[in-house]
């Protein structure tokens, strides 16, 4: 099991037996390289754990701890949390700043703390089995047991064609479950786990003095918070506003910037020349990378990676950005947090615009529309009016979710095999997580639910499996809990209106980046995706349309003409083509048994 996530931590592996759990651990060594290997122990060994990520707070923990009498013997963030389980029990997790799945375990009472961090920045799966329970920081360790189930979970099918991920705590697997973002879980000897949240985002506002000024000191504190190392360290620069803002901040605080930019030969895709700026302009080091993509090998990498499939197709370019960092830094700052914690995505305004055109718009007659406009999907999306007068005639958060979703309810429905997908919805469970979320409007809803599932099931995901897959340690300032509880209190005008979204983050970038690089349209990090699937995927496009998973769980019907409408140009099938393009990998991969 250890040595399936060797990826993970290539600079060592350790073990402990005891007699009531066994614990494995491969190290990816950032902090106290001479004597923070794990698991481990107490210095009674009575306490025990193995952990991934980094607590930025561990040296305030530590003074609190030696107050209270514990006597430490390395510098390892991992011993504070061997003490702090000792001391506050199921209360640590919410004591702790930063990144984090670990599990602490008790050899006296064999009682086991499951803990993940509050945005859900490292994984941590879990099933049970004759009698035991299997934890992991990916599904790859259950998998290479004899027996392990591949039974795929026919709800997290259409959730995964309609969304491009499976919102936890489900899988794509039936029996394996995934701990929740800000969650812990206390298992005792013969006891199911039963998992109980510690944090949450709330967002309501309330009012607070100089808010500019008090973000952009605590925006300060979380990216020195994030400098520790003994490792080479450095940054995503890609030029847009949130990684910027972070290599400027580096830059406040004293560091020197070692930052990596990457970019392909298509104009239309590179961005180097705007990282090239914000580099002059705070004397950082910059590596520019020209991305070219090795097809066969990228993609059997991606499929290795994602050992439950994920279908966002920028997870291509992320693991070829985290391999060229990897040549010059082993930590890499990111800018990850800062659309969803400030409502920076485009779709946050078309949101805001649908829901006061709802207002007059009877929802009878915006519903007979929409089903006679056309489609157009040769016209900017902006132009594309048929989905935005369907919208107007839902309910606001059925209206967003048709907004983001890669297929329609309808449309996944179409592509499943007719007895695998009958009567699911695959947008009920973000519903009622919407209707869960704590926050005041619609808006604050809609950021909730993005953070609880959106960011976890695809972003995160996408950079914790590209980043470990090269051992590539990522680290994220605008995903600290201060600062998504601050955003939380501000009001949605401070964060966004029809022309703008991230305003008082851009407020308090402005006086480091200035309003030319503030006010430069947003540009995706992404793929000519639908013109790779007319040509050089092509020939791999059909093997999975010809495939076992196909046939097992799709319409063939559908897939041809969808793939006929796409080669003609009639429409634009990139996304129902690539989801089965990665299913098929995903089977050819860990589908069947070694």
């Amino acid at each position: 099991m250890t040595e399936a996530v060797a990826h993970r931590g290539p600079d060592g592996d350790g073990f402990w037996y005891g007699a009531k759990a066994a614990f494995g651990h491969r190290r990816l060594a950032i902090l106290d390289l001479e004597t923070g290997d794990q698991p481990m122990r107490s210095n009674d060994g009575r306490i025990t754990v193995t952990f991934n990520g980094e607590i930025y707070n561990h040296h305030d923990l530590r003074q609190q701890l030696e107050a209270r009498g514990h006597v430490f013997r390395t510098r390892s963030d991992t011993e504070v949390l061997v003490h702090g389980f000792r001391e506050w029990g199921v209360e640590l997790p919410s004591r702790l700043l930063g990144m984090f799945a670990f599990l602490a375990h008790d050899e006296v009472s064999g009682e086991t703390l499951l803990a993940r961090d509050p945005l859900g920045k490292k994984p941590l799966f879990f099933c049970e089995r004759d009698g035991h329970v299997l934890v992991a920081s990916e599904i790859k360790s259950f998998l290479v047991l004899p027996g392990a189930s591949r039974a795929v979970d026919p709800e997290a099918l259409c959730e995964l064609l309609a969304l491009r991920y499976v919102p936890g705590p489900r899988t794509f697997l039936r029996g394996y479950e995934e701990l929740a973002p800000g969650s812990l879980a206390l298992h005792r000897p013969g006891e199911r786990i039963t998992a109980r949240e510690y944090w949450r985002p709330e967002f309501a506002a309330s009012e607070q003095e100089h808010p500019v000024e008090a973000l952009r000191e605590l925006f300060l504190t979380c990216v020195a918070d994030r400098l520790e190392a003994d490792v080479p360290l450095g940054a995503f620069l890609s030029g847009g506003v949130d990684s910027s803002g972070v290599v400027a901040g580096m830059r406040q605080v004293g560091a020197d910037v070692a930052a990596v930019t990457v970019g392909f030969e298509d104009a239309a895709h590179d961005e180097r020349a705007h990282a090239r700026q914000v580099a002059r302009r705070f004397d950082v080091d910059l590596r520019e990378e020209v991305l070219r993509p090795d097809l066969e090998h990228d993609l059997d990498t991606l499929a290795t990676a994602f050992d439950l499939p994920m279908t966002d197709s920028s997870a291509w370019p992320t693991l070829l950005v985290c391999r060229a960092a990897r040549e010059h830094v082993k930590v890499a700052l990111s800018g990850d947090g800062g659309d969803e914690c400030f409502a920076g995505y485009r779709r946050y305004r078309f949101d805001l615009l649908e829901n006061r055109l709802r207002r007059f718009v009877p929802a009878v007659g915006a519903r007979l529309a929409g089903r006679i406009a056309p489609k157009a999907d040769w016209l900017p999306r902006p132009l594309r009016v048929k989905r935005t007068l369907e919208n107007l005639g839902c309910e606001p958060v059925e209206a967003y979710l048709r907004s983001v979703s890669a297929l329609l309810p309808g449309e996944a429905a179409e592509l499943v095999a007719p007895d695998v997908g009958r009567g699911i919805d695959p947008f009920s469970r973000l519903t009622a997580a919407y209707h869960a979320a704590r926050a005041e409007d619609h808006m604050g809803r809609v950021q909730a639910l993005d953070l609880r599932s959106y960011l976890v099931g695809d972003i995160l995901t996408k950079v914790d499996r590209c980043s470990m897959a090269v051992s590539l340690e990522v680290r994220s300032p605008l995903l600290d809990r201060r600062i998504v509880d601050f955003a939380g209190r501000l009001a949605a005008h401070e964060k966004i209106d029809a022309r703008s979204g991230k305003k008082i983050l851009k407020r308090v970038f402005e006086p480091w980046l200035g309003r030319e690089l503030l006010e430069r349209p947003k540009q995706g990090f992404s793929i000519p995706l639908a013109e790779w699937l007319r040509g050089p995927l092509r020939d791999l496009r059909q093997a999975a349309i010809d495939g076992s998973f196909a046939a097992d769980y799709l319409n063939r019907a559908t897939l041809d003409r969808w793939a006929k409408e796409h080669d003609s140009g009639v429409r634009d099938r990139s996304e129902p083509l690539w989801a089965t393009l990665m299913l098929h990998l995903w089977k050819r991969r860990w589908g069947t048994a070694a």
